[in-house]
């Protein structure tokens, strides 16, 4: 038994702040393309802040047990609300036994099992330590699965699921997900996750 997980996520307020100093490379000496390519490269970072786990935070969180039909999406707005979420999630995998329910996800050991982990440090939420290591975990990644382990390219979920013939029915790609948010679209970022 497995349990199936994703989460939607955006920047975390002031994530601009964090940007890293760049240095554009030594082989440029032009000062406007070097200009050029500092603003482009610190853009960069504010533009992919909400797919860092230090600079995201988590705005839905979906799940299901394997073999139910019946899936939970949960939305948050604020740091409070997704500790809330956060708290009332952890529980849901531990086993009788007190050991791990093996999580399913896409991407997930190099995003969301992170992210998940950071984000409920940051906020002071008592959380087991997943093993996401390679050989080691008992999660699943499915990515991982479809493209042995990155040895071909990787592919969007929606990508993968056209080509083995699988309903893809979502209106919004995950690139939408932070105008969802500034829209307050819950109902369309709870469809996507």
């Amino acid at each position: 038994m497995a349990l199936i997980l994703d989460l939607e996520t955006v920047a975390i307020p002031g994530a601009d702040a964090l940007v890293e100093p760049v240095s554009a490379p030594s082989n440029y000496k032009d000062p406007d393309k070097i200009s050029a390519y500092i603003l482009e490269k610190q853009a960069k970072q504010i533009a992919d802040a909400g797919l860092y786990p230090y600079t995201a935070r988590i705005i839905a969180l979906g799940w299901c047990e394997e073999g139910e039909d019946i899936e939970r999406v949960e939305t948050c707005d604020s740091d409070r609300e997704e500790a809330a979420l956060l708290r009332d999630f952890w529980p849901r995998i531990s086993n009788r036994r007190g050991g791990e329910i093996p999580i399913c996800t896409f991407g997930g050991r190099r995003f969301d099992l992170p992210l998940i982990m950071i984000r409920s440090t940051l906020l002071g939420v008592e959380h087991p330590a997943l093993d996401i290591r390679r050989y080691y975990t008992p999660h699943i990644d499915v990515l991982e699965k479809l493209t042995f382990n990155g040895e071909i390219d990787y592919r969007s979920l929606r990508w993968f699921a056209k080509r083995l013939g699988l309903n893809t029915d979502d209106a919004f790609s995950g690139k939408e997900i932070a105008q969802l948010y500034d829209d307050k679209n819950w109902d369309g970022i709870r469809a996507h996750c």
